[in-house]
């Protein structure tokens, strides 16, 4: 569909009124429009960053019960092209280069490893996120050297931002999507929601070696997970404009890391990781964790 198209079509529909339920539209795992989606929450996904690593029993290794860390994740830039679904307007979807989250975890009995994350709702390269985290997982020895470690882990919550409507994509876009952009977006930023569910089961193998400080790990896994996006475009009067859809993906993929974690200053590791799921991301990750006890 053509801005011009889209413009006059939501012109001509009747304003809804407010407790009118809103339109939920249901797409494939295939379709452009859960691409979109989907790239974005496979990039806020809870991935193992070397936890087992940090807290394990290795002889000669870490044994620790108890870690902070911050995690920082790239965010790749999406192309024109792959920002541009359903119409021939790009989504304002490189809102931030960056996804940060805080990370703790604990070693609690029988092997089995905690950890906890929550990003607080503060507004940062205009996003706002407010996402909750947990994952459990337990180690298996296979050699002195070397383990299997499963692990279960969930996340929910929901990020904001302009994605919709945003004034300066619109002024970079030239005179359709700033025609858009009054017609059809009140001349006003839009507030849209995204929010994952994810509910995640992986298998980590990991390595260690008394002599050095460098601890190497895989892992591969599937994710089951809703995800909506709420198209949030506010109207004159300031509220949400219920002519526009809640979009919805459900699917289950497959994902995997590779990754390695270095104890060379004293209560503190360094963890870098590659995470990829097919079809949606392939990133770089990194997480500096300080041992509390």
């Amino acid at each position: 569909m053509c801005i011009a198209t889209h413009i006059a079509t939501h012109l001509a529909t009747p304003r809804a009124l407010e407790a009118q339920a809103r339109e939920l539209e249901k797409y494939g795992a295939g379709s452009p429009e859960a691409k979109l989606m989907l790239f974005y929450s496979s990039n806020v996904a809870f991935s193992p960053l070397g936890v087992s690593n940090a807290l394990g029993t290795w002889s000669g290794g870490p044994d620790r019960r108890f870690e902070g860390a911050l995690e920082i994740s790239y965010l790749p830039p999406l192309s024109t092209e792959q920002r541009t679904v359903g119409t021939d307007k790009p989504e304002a979807t490189n809102l931030a280069p960056v996804f940060a989250r805080p990370r703790v975890a604990a070693r609690l009995p029988g092997s089995t490893i905690l950890e906890l994350s929550w990003i607080p709702p503060l507004r940062v390269f205009d996003v706002k996120a407010n996402l909750f985290a947990g994952a459990l997982s337990w180690s298996v020895a296979v050699t002195p050297a070397a383990r299997i470690v499963p692990r279960v882990s969930f996340l929910t919550g929901r990020v904001e931002g302009p994605i919709t409507c945003n004034s300066e994509t619109a002024a970079d876009g030239g005179p359709d999507l700033m025609t858009y952009y009054a017609a059809v977006c009140y001349g006003n930023d839009s507030q849209d929601h995204f929010e994952p569910r994810h509910l995640s089961g992986e298998v980590i193998l990991t390595t260690s070696s008394t002599a050095s400080k460098w601890y190497p790990y895989l892992s591969v896994g599937a994710r089951t997970e809703r995800t909506r996006f709420d198209v949030g475009v506010i109207t004159d009067g300031g509220t949400r404009d219920q002519d526009q859809p809640i979009l919805e993906v459900k699917t289950t993929r497959a994902y995997g890391t590779l990754g390695a974690t270095w104890f060379g200053v004293p209560r503190t590791r360094l963890t870098g990781e590659l995470y990829y799921a097919p079809g949606s991301v392939f990133t770089v990750r990194g997480l500096a964790g300080v041992a509390l006890w």
